[in-house]
């Protein structure tokens, strides 16, 4: 080896070394969120890869393929020197604004080490292959980013299956040394999240009650829950169960065997993934199945609940008289909302904080629950009242420039219709801003036209965010108000914020409706 081969190798490994690190902390960093974003599953990473063409290659990859390209034919020095300039420029380049970043977890790191490994095998293999190829290796490193996610994901598979077994053996060990404890489910395309901290406040009158937390509704989520906060000391447990697909809430309900069950709502929520209304009511009533004898909470409101045939320990609640449990008189305000709450044993007048006739619904059928489940009537109307919002679902927040409707969680066609009726019931300038709705498969135009024409209806403005729905969101505004210049479009959030704010006027009231992560957008 001469001279010149070590000065070669020497400077091909600085290069090499800084530009693994900018694709790690680059393009495949961003991969790997939207993987994250995708519930870590392939085949919905590949149709975000499929809808987001132009975000896979982004212009500096290009630039950087064309510049190896054309510097091949030069000496390396000069190759080193452009790669070296790239990197700083990538380095000196503002990371863009996430609405959700990327988690750092345990699994996240696993999958950093192997995409590591496989970009530097890439990057090395520049050493054993003619010179004249050497450049492009470095750009396709940075160009295959999207693969490289991908196949790390399927080397890993086995030892996150591992993994996952362990944690969920722990769980099913502890819940089986608990054979008192009562558990209670709840499922639904919308409503869940909200029901369940209802529920666990009005229960809490009475018993030691644990809930799973935040969104955690999967099978790991309830598995985490389980393994670091289920004691002996506790007497309830009321678990969300969320799903993707068929079998999603079976394999929850065979980890926990809930004893009860509440179905909140069935609609067309997840519609791209599970192709058929059919698919999404089987998948919902996995969980009244699995309760068998037990008591089953359903909310008769819900068309698509309705039409299914009762069967035995059956208890129906909602808003119209042939409910077991339903509330009438409901009146809201921008301080709350009032209603009756009609039972099997009378008549009671009930106050809430929360807004909207759907939170008043979800309110009945955690009475129900609590009912049946032996809490004074007079301890859930005190429990009621001090129920706050769920964050992100109708939160109301004061700020110094306008009130804001924080509904941003995310939305479906009942829940959208519900939110922009409250903000129609406020006094002042209203504002409504979203990105409209997604997963709603063959639907998803039509909902979306559909809420733009509530929102032109409901709203003063309208400020739809992305480019992507925008036009069908703007057909139905216009099918209300055509040509409306209060009708408008934000390439982001943070644009629409800003076209909020230049809205002159002392009184607004601002309604967000859903807040799509970055991989809708």
């Amino acid at each position: 080896m001469n001279k010149a081969d070590i000065i070669y190798i020497v400077l091909y490994a600085v290069v090499a070394c800084i530009h693994l690190w900018v694709i790690m902390t680059g393009n495949l960093k961003k991969e790997t969120h939207m993987l994250q974003l995708n519930s870590y599953f392939n085949k919905r990473y590949i149709n975000y890869l499929k809808k987001n063409k132009a975000k896979i290659v982004d212009l500096k990859a290009i630039v950087a393929l064309l510049g190896y390209v054309f510097l091949t034919f030069g000496t390396f020095p000069a190759i080193a020197a452009y790669a070296l300039i790239y990197i700083l420029l990538d380095m000196l380049k503002p990371a863009p604004a996430q609405k959700k970043p990327l988690v750092v977890t345990d699994r996240v790191k696993r999958l950093f080490v192997t995409e590591g490994i496989l970009t530097a095998v890439v990057i090395i293999a520049g050493l054993f292959v003619p010179r004249v190829i050497t450049p492009l290796l470095l750009a396709l490193a940075t160009l295959l980013a999207p693969a490289v996610v991908l196949c790390a994901n399927l080397i890993n598979a086995p030892v996150e299956a591992a993994i996952r077994q362990r944690f969920v053996d722990n769980a099913k060990k502890k819940l089986s040394a608990m054979p008192d404890l009562k558990i209670i489910g709840i499922t639904g395309s919308y409503g869940k999240t909200s029901v369940k901290n209802y529920v666990s406040a009005l229960l809490s009158e009475k018993y030691n009650t644990l809930m799973t937390p935040h969104s955690y509704n999967t099978t790991l989520g309830v598995v985490r829950t389980v393994n670091e906060h289920l004691s002996p000391l506790h007497e309830v447990f009321v678990v969300e169960m969320g799903a993707r697909q068929q079998g999603d809430i079976k394999e929850i309900c065979d980890l926990v065997n809930p004893e009860s069950g509440i179905l909140t709502s069935i609609g067309p929520q997840h519609l791209e993934t599970f192709k058929t209304m059919e698919n999404i009511v089987a998948t919902k009533y996995e969980l009244i199945d699995s309760v068998g004898g037990g008591k089953k909470f359903l909310n008769y409101d819900s068309e698509a609940v309705r039409s299914r045939e009762k069967t035995e320990g059956v208890i129906t609640y909602g808003t119209t008289p042939d409910c077991d449990y339903y509330a009438e008189n409901i009146k809201s305000t921008p301080q709350g909302s009032t209603f009756t709450l009609v039972t099997k044993t009378g008549r009671f007048e009930m106050t809430t904080k929360l807004l909207g006739k759907h939170n008043v619904v979800n309110l009945v059928g955690s009475s129900a629950i609590a009912l049946e489940y032996g809490v004074d009537i007079e301890d859930i109307k005190i429990a009621m009242r001090r129920i706050e919002s769920v964050e992100h679902r109708l939160e109301i927040k004061k700020q110094p420039d306008c009130t804001i409707i924080d509904d941003a969680y995310n939305s479906n066609p009942a829940g959208a219709k519900s939110a922009l009726e409250t903000l129609q019931g406020f006094e002042g300038t209203r504002i409504v801003i979203t990105p409209g709705m997604v997963e709603l498969g063959e639907k998803e135009e039509e909902e979306n036209e559909r809420l733009g024409a509530i929102c032109a209806h409901c709203a003063d403005y309208a400020i739809f965010v992305g480019e992507k729905q925008y036009p069908v969101l703007k057909k139905g505004a216009d099918s209300v108000r055509p040509d409306d210049e209060k009708i408008m479009c934000a390439k982001d959030i943070y644009e629409a914020f800003a076209m909020m704010r230049a809205i002159r006027a002392d009184d607004k009231i601002v309604l967000l409706e859903n807040d799509l992560p970055d991989n809708y957008l």
